[in-house]
């Protein structure tokens, strides 16, 4: 039974990568007649479709081409306007990102921020002659939830997690927790103020090799083991090595935001807070099942499924990785 449950969890694996966030890129500018527009985006594949923008009225869109790629779909509008456009003016896009980034030199002026959407809609504001400053409790709550949302939908990074919660108890899993949360915040500010840069292709294969190795490492732990001062110090240097190459996942995403110039810093500090609040509830949920199964005298059978299947899944991604990046396609 087992067997075959860990068999249906390696071929249920989702593609894991660093980058959870589904963000759109777009740019307008000036078209070559008068009161014309051309808005490029790029969208991820998954959400691609060829529904209408909402315009402001008194446009039209006048031509639509799009291209897909391996991962991403991108598009050529072309909008003709009857008036001139105003600051309060703005372009509906119908695709259902988590973000964008968005270029506008549509008013004459170089135009460049960071777009959140309201439901499955985003708002291109086509008329900016500036960036909007945002108050400091906005970024907070912003980059907090996107922190909380990376983590939270982030499969590998809650692999890892996984196995560190199976691996320890008490004290000793408070101290791989925040050894693993060091790493990683370390190398996220690194990477993120481009002090670091690592290609992201073989990091991710990493990220996968980190949680095979760490599900076997807890499944090959024994008590005596656990106790040795030894084996804890090479345990958390391990982990705080793995949590740097985590980090640098998480850079990836926070990047991609397209984080305003003068909200780098802020931006960074509420992300990280976000992802370790994250990583915080998911650590209590995990505690609480096992603690559940133990009630039922199912705890350890629950603590060696979810190794084995983390271990199988974490070899199956490191696997697509490699090959990924291999054949170019990463």
């Amino acid at each position: 039974m087992l067997r075959w449950l860990l068999l249906l969890l390696a071929l249920a694996a989702p593609p894991a990568q660093a980058d959870v966030f589904r963000v759109g890129d777009y740019a307008i500018q000036p078209g070559m007649e008068p009161g014309s527009f051309d808005l490029s985006a790029s969208i991820p594949s998954v959400l691609a479709s060829n529904d209408p923008l909402g315009l402001p009225e008194g446009c039209r869109e006048t031509a639509r081409e799009r291209l897909n790629e391996a991962t991403v779909t991108r598009y050529a509008i072309s909008i003709d306007c009857d008036r001139a456009v105003t600051a309060e003016d703005a372009i509906i896009t119908p695709w259902a990102v988590d973000g964008g980034t968005f270029l506008s030199t549509a008013t004459g002026t170089r135009v460049q921020q960071a777009l959140q959407p309201t439901g499955d809609t985003l708002s291109l504001p086509i008329g900016a002659v500036a960036a909007r400053q945002r108050a400091l409790p906005e970024i907070a709550v912003e980059y907090t939830w996107q922190g909380i949302v990376h983590i939270l939908g982030g499969w590998d990074h809650l692999a890892f997690v996984l196995c560190l919660c199976l691996l320890a108890r008490g004290r000793y899993l408070l101290a791989l927790v925040t050894t693993f949360t060091i790493g990683h915040s370390l190398s996220l500010a690194l990477a993120f103020f481009d002090i670091v840069k690592v290609p992201v292709p073989p990091v991710e294969a990493v990220i996968a090799l980190s949680i095979a190795f760490m599900a076997r490492e807890a499944i090959q732990a024994r008590a005596e083991d656990m106790a040795d001062p030894h084996g804890r110090r090479r345990q958390l240097a391990v982990v705080a090595g793995f949590g740097l190459l985590h980090g640098l996942g998480f850079a990836t995403v926070l990047r991609e935001l397209g984080v305003a110039a003068d909200e780098r810093l802020s931006g960074l500090l509420f992300f990280n807070g976000g992802v370790e609040l994250g990583q915080l509830i998911f650590v209590g949920c995990v505690l609480g099942v096992i603690k559940l199964a133990a009630i039922f005298d199912r705890d350890q059978w629950v603590r060696q499924a979810a190794l084995y299947g983390a271990g199988i899944v974490g070899c199956f991604w490191m696997i697509e990785r490699v090959a990924g990046f291999t054949l170019g396609t990463a």
